[in-house]
C-alpha cells in the first residue's frame, strides 16, 4: 500500500470524525437506554438500527457524492494516484468509518442480550445477523454510489436500502428456523441460522470488492 494511499485513508477517518465518533456514542447510548427495562428496551433498540443506518448514509453522502459536488474529488485525482488507487483508498476509508463503530454497537448488542435476565439469550442469533445485514446494507450502498454519479440513483438507493432493512426484519425474523429459537434460553445457530449468515457474508464480499474490478477501471469517474 503507496504512502498516498494510506494518507487518503487516513484523511477519510479526519473528514469524518465528527459522524464516526456520533455514530459510535449513539451505538452505545442506544443499547444503555435498552437496558433502562421493557419500553427502554424498544425505544434503544430502534436507535440502535437507526443509528447503523444513518452512519452508512452520511459517510456514502459526504465520503463520496459531496466530495464530487464540492470538485474536491478533482484535486484529489491531481495527486500522484491513478483512478484504482483512489477507489482503493475510499473504499478501505470509509469501510473503516462504518466498521469501527458498527464493531461497537455489534458487540455492545450482544453483551446486552446475554447479560439482561429478561431478554432471552436465543435472540444472540437474530441481532448478529441483522447487524451484519446492515453492514452488507450499507457496503452495497457505497458500491453503488461509486458506480454512479446521479445523484436521483444515489437517492433511490439510499431510501431502497432503508427499506430492505424493515423487509429483512419482519421476513427474516419470521422464519421458523430463527423464530421457533428466538425467545429460547440459548442461542442456536442452525442450518437457517448459517445459511443466512453465508448469504450476508457473500454479499459482503461482492459488494467490497466489485467496485475494485468495475468502478477503479472507468475514465469518466468525476
Amino acid at each position: 500500500m503507496s504512502t498516498v494511499i494510506r494518507k487518503l485513508i487516513v484523511k477519510e477517518f479526519h473528514v469524518n470524525r465528527v459522524i464516526v465518533a456520533g455514530a459510535t456514542v449513539g451505538g452505545v447510548l442506544s443499547i444503555l437506554i435498552a437496558a433502562l427495562g421493557n419500553v427502554g428496551f424498544s425505544i434503544g433498540s430502534l436507535m440502535w438500527i437507526t443509528t447503523i443506518i444513518a452512519n452508512g448514509v452520511m459517510l456514502a453522502l459526504y465520503g463520496v457524492m459531496n466530495e464530487r459536488k464540492e470538485r474536491s474529488l478533482l484535486f484529489v485525482l491531481s495527486l500522484p494516484l491513478s483512478i484504482p488507487e483512489y477507489v482503493r483508498a475510499k473504499m478501505l476509508g470509509l469501510a473503516l468509518c462504518f466498521f469501527l463503530p458498527w464493531l461497537v454497537a455489534t458487540v455492545a448488542a450482544i453483551v446486552l442480550v446475554l447479560a439482561k435476565g429478561d431478554v432471552p439469550d436465543g435472540m444472540v442469533p437474530y441481532v448478529v445477523l441483522l447487524s451484519v445485514y446492515m453492514l452488507a446494507n450499507f457496503l452495497v450502498l457505497l458500491c453503488w454510489t461509486l458506480h454512479t454519479t446521479s445523484e436521483a440513483w444515489i437517492s433511490a438507493a439510499i431510501v431502497l436500502t432503508n427499506m430492505c432493512v424493515s423487509i429483512y426484519m419482519f421476513v427474516v425474523g419470521a422464519l421458523p428456523g430463527l423464530q421457533d429459537h428466538t425467545h429460547g434460553p440459548v442461542p442456536v445457530w442452525n442450518q437457517t441460522a448459517l445459511t443466512i449468515l453465508a448469504v450476508e457474508l457473500a454479499v459482503i464480499a461482492l459488494a467490497f470488492t466489485l467496485p475494485f474490478f468495475l468502478a477503479a477501471r472507468r475514465r469518466d469517474f468525476i
